[in-house]
């Protein structure tokens, strides 16, 4: 699997709703908030009610998503487990 690599910055890889596995085996979902840009799962969908992806209020600071992270879902899509270079 061809991994994918960081461009510019955080924002370049990472969107609001993106979800992810850490290596600690933790599910993170990325928020869309400053400086708290990582959230806790809910028990609800991967997706909002109008359809676009669910992003959470925000909960973690980017060093409480542990290195390297897989993304499982973009845009409330599955991806197949991509793993994210940075």
């Amino acid at each position: 699997m061809e991994k994918v690599q960081k461009i510019t910055s955080l924002d370049a890889v990472w969107k609001p709703g993106d979800v992810v596995l850490d290596d600690e085996g933790n599910i993170r979902v990325r928020s869309n908030h400053p400086e708290w840009v990582w959230d806790y799962p809910d028990s609800g969908g991967t997706r909002g009610i109008s359809g676009g992806p669910q992003i959470p209020d925000g909960a973690l600071e980017d060093k409480d998503a542990v290195r390297p992270l897989i993304l499982l879902v973009r845009d409330g899509r599955a991806v197949g487990g991509t793993p994210i270079t940075e």
